[in-house]
């Protein structure tokens, strides 16, 4: 696994030939993921009651953390101008935005401390996006909002790029978890898990923290193995992400190898075109 830093865009096919080789992409100094960031620092700060996101954890109660935390997470959620920023941000770094479709743009946090933690307000443990997707040719595209340091990050495993990892993809429903979701919170943990998991201990001598500056934005395969960074700083993690699938891609069948996931059928229904919002299922019509 090479980290490939670049400062010029790519083309749809040169990003799938390196991703789908295993490879991370970190674009850098991206102009509409700046603006968003900026303007994300502020939605955080008005909610925040003016403290700095990145600390105001140690002067909320957990309770209301989660509550004043939730409110902003909902609100960017649902926000068309952020999502609109993002995909210029997508369109910067290369993304024919009229091919490619998109599930959601959700921003994730991640505290320092256990009782600060929520549903999207938490660490994510070890997983391949794609044994919840079920598509081998799903990209994902990642961006933290502040400053990051190795311990409040992202982490891959390399290794099992090629290695199978024993995990529940076979027993994993997503409509087990979208009725468990129902009868949640908006924004809080949910009983049952929102993506299938391993079974067996994951090695960690091979992790790699991948570090990257705000306003740049990583992309890399959804069948890469990830975790988040265990956070033990004082601050709290703050980051956007996106999973995209190409067109181009499911009927050239351009698709990083699956190696251990015995889920399906593939979630073509949780996609829609960035442009016109047509679901991916219709645009596929018999693939």
């Amino acid at each position: 696994m090479d980290i490939i830093y670049l400062d010029q865009p790519l083309t749809d096919t040169e990003r799938a030939e390196l991703l789908f080789a295993g490879h991370l992409l970190i674009y850098r100094s991206i102009p509409a993921m700046a603006q968003l960031i900026e303007e994300t620092d502020q939605q955080l700060r008005r909610v925040l009651n003016g403290l700095d996101p990145v600390f105001a954890q140690h002067q909320l109660a957990p309770e209301q953390f989660l509550e004043l935390t939730g409110q902003a997470q909902t609100t960017f959620r649902t926000s068309a101008h952020n999502r609109a920023l993002f995909f210029q941000a997508l369109a910067q770094c290369g993304v024919d935005l009229s091919q490619t479709c998109y599930d959601h743009f959700p921003m994730r946090i991640v505290p320092s401390r256990q009782s600060h933690q929520g549903a999207m307000t938490a660490a994510i443990g070890h997983h391949r996006d794609s044994w919840g997707s079920n598509i081998q040719s799903q990209q994902n595209w990642w961006a933290p909002i502040y400053p990051l340091e190795s311990e409040r990050s992202i982490t891959f495993y390399p290794e099992y790029w090629q290695q199978p990892l024993a995990n529940n993809t076979g027993q994993w429903r997503f409509t087990d978890y979208l009725e468990s979701r129902n009868q949640s919170a908006a924004e809080r943990q949910v009983a049952y898990p929102s993506a299938p998991q391993p079974i067996e201990p994951v090695d960690e001598s091979g992790a790699v923290k991948i570090m990257l500056q705000p306003g740049d934005v990583l992309n890399f395969a959804s069948a890469h193995l990830h975790a988040s960074a265990v956070n033990i700083t004082q601050a709290t993690r703050f980051s956007v992400e996106m999973r995209t699938v190409h067109i181009p891609d499911l009927h050239q069948q351009r698709q990083a190898p699956n190696v251990d996931n015995q889920g399906e059928p593939a979630m073509y229904k949780w996609f829609k075109g960035i442009e016109g919002g047509v679901p991916l299922s219709e645009r596929l019509g018999s693939l």
